[in-house]
């Protein structure tokens, strides 16, 4: 970072918090690397099912526009596990996405779990979640923060 663009006295952990709050000032958009082993099966899922919008399918990997980021879906490459949505009403997408076909799951082995409610809900202190599967067996969640 330049330091002619930051305030004079921001020190080294001021300029760490500066680049921090304009962090859209230094990452354009977030793309998020999803290992698939059916590309067409896993297209017509984060489509069909989750209804995000296509931007790009080629023989070997897909993009997706996902809420100013990106999700690329790749045969060779990605991540197995870790993608998460937040939402503002968890069982309002729950229903949503329970009457597509999604089956819903909790770990009670979480840190911090206060408990699990009928729907899989998890609640933690910070927030709730539930987890999912993606059509090539990724884990996903849906987390709505407090």
């Amino acid at each position: 970072m330049c330091s002619e663009m930051l305030p004079a006295r921001l020190g080294r952990i001021g300029e760490y918090f500066y680049s921090l709050s304009n962090m859209k000032k230094i990452f354009e958009k977030m793309i998020i690397d999803v290992k698939v082993s059916d590309l067409d099966r896993a297209v017509s899922f984060y489509q069909n099912i989750l209804e995000l919008p296509l931007i790009h399918k080629a023989e070997d990997w897909a993009s997706f526009e996902a809420f100013g980021a990106e999700i690329h879906l790749y045969l060779h490459g990605g991540i197995s596990f870790g993608l998460e949505f937040r939402v503002v009403n968890i069982k309002e997408k729950i229903r949503h996405l329970k009457a597509k076909g999604i089956k819903f799951f909790a770990e009670s082995d979480q840190p911090n779990l206060i408990k699990i409610d009928s729907d899989e809900i998890m609640e933690f202190p910070w927030g709730k979640t539930t987890l999912f599967n993606d059509s090539e067996g990724n884990q996903l969640a849906i987390v709505e923060e407090i």
